[in-house]
C-alpha cells in the first residue's frame, strides 16, 4: 500500500467484489427494486441490510463472513504500513472537518478503532500545520 486513497480503491474492488458474489443489490424505489434484483433460489426471499441494501436471505451468512474479512484485511493493512495517523486524516479530509469544525463523522466512523482524543490530538495538530 502506497497510500490511504490506494488502500480504499483495493477495499471497494474486495467489496464489488464480495457484493457481486451474494447478489446483493440497492434500491431506493420499487422500480429500482425491480431493475436492480438478482436471482432467488425457489422459496428464497430478499432481506433487507439497511441503507437500500438487499440481498437473498441464504446469502446472510457469507456476506457478513465476507464483511468481517475484508474488515480485517483493511485493519491489518493499515497496522501493517503504520497509516494511522494517514487514515484518520484522510478521513478527516474526507468529511470536510477541517472546513464545518464537526468531527462527529469521524469520530463515529473510527468508534472502537481510535480514541477520540487521538483524532481530536491530529485534527488540531493538523489544523496548526495547515496555518503555518
Amino acid at each position: 500500500m502506497k497510500s490511504i486513497p490506494e488502500l480504499k480503491e483495493k477495499e471497494q474492488a474486495k467489496l464489488s467484489e464480495l457484493f457481486k458474489k451474494v447478489g446483493l443489490f440497492f434500491a431506493f424505489s420499487n422500480e429500482q427494486f425491480t431493475e436492480n434484483k438478482t436471482p432467488l433460489k425457489e422459496g428464497e426471499k430478499y432481506v433487507s441490510i439497511g441503507a437500500g441494501g438487499y440481498l437473498p436471505k441464504g446469502n446472510i451468512e457469507e456476506f457478513e463472513k465476507g464483511m468481517k474479512e475484508i474488515k480485517k484485511w483493511h485493519k491489518e493493512e493499515v497496522k501493517k504500513n503504520k497509516a494511522e495517523d494517514k487514515e484518520i486524516i484522510y478521513e478527516l479530509n474526507n468529511h470536510e472537518c477541517f472546513y464545518t469544525n464537526d468531527l462527529t463523522d469521524v469520530l463515529s466512523l473510527f468508534k472502537g478503532t481510535y480514541s477520540e482524543e487521538r483524532i481530536k490530538k491530529l485534527f488540531y495538530k493538523e489544523i496548526q500545520n495547515q496555518n503555518s
